[in-house]
């Protein structure tokens, strides 16, 4: 992939631009991290809805799994398979992501709102029925995680997503191929 120039292999991207949509529509082609990094800290039942995993952000209500072992490093090991099986990987902008990245030498582009966007941000949380801590939390931070996004420095491809834009369109715009 490809933007300003620039050639990139994986995406950390803020939430609320379209990652796990993105990942559950093109599952051989993208992999969700934080859905991966979920399935290793807790017990998520087999038959949950999206909907009802996007309710529990901000308050996990599953039960913890018992730690054997470094969570991250077991997460960088089932992303190391994924990218040998030709994968993107898409992930929040967590601190172990940033490292998976950095460590491993893979260029990624940070996406994040525009300034500006935090209502629309938080319309798209509603509609997505997240949980209303998760809601707040985001909300109220908007403009303070906004200025790190913007000050981000562990990668210079940076990509601002305006109003209506999703992670699909920011990749098609790209000029990635579905």
């Amino acid at each position: 992939m490809e933007f300003n120039g620039k050639s990139f292999e994986a995406i950390i991207a803020t939430p609320g631009c379209g990652k796990t949509f993105l990942c559950e529509k093109y599952p051989n082609k993208f992999v969700d991290v934080d859905e991966e990094r979920l399935k290793l800290k807790y017990v998520i039942p087999k038959n949950i809805t999206r909907e009802e995993l996007e309710k529990t952000k901000g308050e996990r209500t599953f039960k913890k799994r018992k730690r054997t072992g470094s969570v991250t490093q077991k997460l960088y090991a089932i992303l190391d398979r994924e990218i040998k099986k030709g994968k993107v990987l898409i992930a929040a902008p967590h601190p172990e992501s940033f490292e998976y990245f950095v460590s491993r030498n893979i260029p990624f582009c940070f996406v994040y709102p525009a300034e500006g966007m935090r209502e629309e941000i938080k319309q798209r949380f509603i509609s997505r029925n997240n949980d209303e801590k998760f809601i707040k939390e985001n909300d109220e931070l908007f403009d303070t995680f906004r200025k790190s996004n913007v000050n981000e420095k562990r990668t210079d491809i940076h990509y601002e997503f305006k109003s209506g834009e999703y992670l699909e369109t920011i990749l098609k715009k790209f000029g990635y191929k579905f």
